[in-house]
């Protein structure tokens, strides 16, 4: 079983990946090394109080939360669909109620067009 070191890891790593950023950028905005980043997201080394408050300022949530994700995180896939997923609900946990209701609308509209037959669709 992960220690929560490594699950801390894995969960900046997922955020860092599904906003696109190198592990030295992200190392920037905090003022740290990427290589440090690199130690935490593969859990060889422990995130300090004061970089998880950088990484959570940058990842637009708080260190409890962080906290908390990684201490209750079984397995996480790193993929590429995870990674469009996760970008793709932060920007719709953005929205106003009423977006969500508009772009919601919209996903089930796209859907029933994708199930349509073929010749219905032209």
């Amino acid at each position: 079983m992960p220690s929560l070191n490594e699950r801390i890891g894995e969960v900046i790593k997922r955020k860092r990946m599904r906003d696109r950023l190198t592990q030295a950028d992200l190392g920037s905005r905090i003022g740290v090394s990427g290589s440090y980043i690199s130690s935490v997201e593969s859990g060889t080394t422990g995130v300090r109080i004061t970089e998880l408050e950088g990484l959570a300022a940058v990842f637009r949530t708080t260190a409890v939360d962080l906290i908390n994700e990684a201490a209750g995180r079984d397995a996480y896939n790193f993929s590429a669909s995870n990674r469009e997923r996760d970008a793709f609900l932060t920007i719709y946990d953005g929205l106003t109620d009423e977006h969500k209701r508009q772009a919601r609308n919209f996903l089930l509209f796209l859907r029933e067009l994708q199930l349509r037959p073929e010749e219905e669709r032209e």
